[in-house]
């Protein structure tokens, strides 16, 4: 009896999550390039030989709390072609579903540039959403490729609430970041990077600041793709593993 009782209340919790469990957009950030360049007012005149203009970043990091009940994963549904050539964008499709609890907010504009007020010296802030693919068992490179989303409460239709079950789909042209030091069969994996921001314009440059999000994580499946060696970097190595190979010898 016990048992059977907790077995309803646990499929009374989930029923909210089942009912909304159904995709509420589709962005296809493959159609046309991304804009993404801001501007900010032009440098000053240079004085003795000193010229004005810098950009910078900051970051502000923290850590997830496994209390906190937002929470998303990013699967990675299908990539085209399965044998990618680092020198060349692959596409890719990913499901990014509300996991949580709770609604959150995620971006889902491509265009950071629409973004910004008229006036090139208003700061403004806005969210970013990276989807990330990995390799798994890469701990030196934290990104294989990369696909970001914008948004910002003031600019209708470019933030949307996510309810637990909830998802939206990105098909995305990625360019590899690297590549493997040799042909290699590897197995993929969605991830992602939620940020606010803040960008803050002046003469001849700007300064942005990122603060990390942290909703929980869940793990999603991955997928198994044969991934090429750069040529120059296949090169390299098969020249670097040969000099080895006689200095063992000898």
């Amino acid at each position: 009896m016990r048992g059977r009782w907790h077995f309803r209340f646990v499929l009374l919790l989930a029923c909210p999550v089942l009912l909304h469990a159904q995709e509420v957009k589709y962005v296809d950030l493959s159609l046309a390039p991304q804009r993404t360049q801001l501007r900010h007012p032009p440098a000053p005149p240079c004085k003795d030989g000193v010229c004005g203009g810098y950009g910078s970043v900051g970051v502000g990091d923290g850590a997830p709390d496994k209390r906190d009940p937002h929470a998303l994963g990013v699967y990675l549904l299908r990539v085209n072609p399965t044998e990618i050539d680092p020198a060349q964008p692959f596409e890719a499709e990913l499901r990014v579903l509300n996991t949580g609890l709770a609604p959150i907010d995620i971006p889902v504009s491509p265009h950071l540039s629409d973004l910004q007020p008229a006036d090139e010296s208003t700061p403004f802030s806005y969210f970013s959403l990276t989807l990330v693919v990995s390799m798994e068992g890469d701990s030196q490179h934290p990104a294989f490729a990369l696909a970001e989303l914008y948004g910002a409460k003031e600019h209708d239709g470019t933030v949307l609430a996510l309810r637990p079950g909830e998802w939206i789909q990105v098909k995305a042209k990625m360019q590899p970041r690297y590549s493997p030091r040799e042909f290699a069969t590897v197995r993929l994996s969605g991830g992602f990077w939620l940020r606010s921001n803040r960008f803050n314009p002046h003469d001849g440059g700007d300064f942005t600041m990122m603060e990390n999000l942290y909703p929980n994580v869940t793990p999603t499946p991955s997928l198994t793709v044969r991934v090429l060696a750069h040529p120059d970097r296949a090169k390299r190595f098969r020249t670097q593993g040969s000099a080895k190979q006689q200095k063992k010898l000898r």
